[in-house]
């Protein structure tokens, strides 16, 4: 671990109006709480600068939700993501290299230039399977249509 990145982990399954499931990682640079809105739609919140001590909790958490069978839709949000070290994005770029067959649509927003230009590195290794906005608004509607598809309501249309 570099440069403050104690770790605090925890996970935390709370039963509230949306029945999303949370977990929460925390160092003394940044957090990253990953929540279940539905079985099968996994949204990850980053905040401030993340490093690679990270990484093992996002596969675990993805770990679980692929054991149970599903292919997951992940919607990254980046939007108050600050940075991060290069350790991370080597980690978190070689994880997706190995896994992204196995994950559903992958929708990405975000704000900062330096992490879009890791995106788009990223998505090199990764088929092009990562799909970045910067429009918030287009963000939540992908994440709204699939939470509907994944509820079963079949109400939302097919993303494109």
């Amino acid at each position: 671990m570099n440069r403050g990145e104690g770790m605090q982990a925890g996970r935390r399954d709370t039963a509230g109006a949306d029945d999303a499931a949370v977990e929460t990682w925390q160092s003394a640079r940044g957090s990253l709480v990953i929540s279940q809105p539905v079985h099968g739609v996994m949204v990850f919140t980053y905040h401030g600068h993340m490093g690679a001590s990270v990484v093992p909790f996002v596969e675990r958490s993805v770990a679980r939700v692929l054991q149970s069978g599903v292919r997951p839709d992940l919607f990254i949000d980046l939007g108050q993501m600050t940075g991060y070290d290069s350790d991370y994005r080597k980690a978190i770029s070689a994880w997706g290299a190995r896994m992204y067959r196995e994950f559903g649509e992958v929708r990405v927003f975000v704000q900062s230039k330096i992490v879009a230009m890791g995106i788009a590195v990223s998505n090199l290794t990764s088929a092009g399977k990562l799909k970045p906005t910067t429009e918030r608004e287009r963000f939540d509607q992908f994440l709204k249509e699939a939470i509907a598809r994944h509820s079963g309501s079949g109400t939302a249309p097919k993303p494109r």
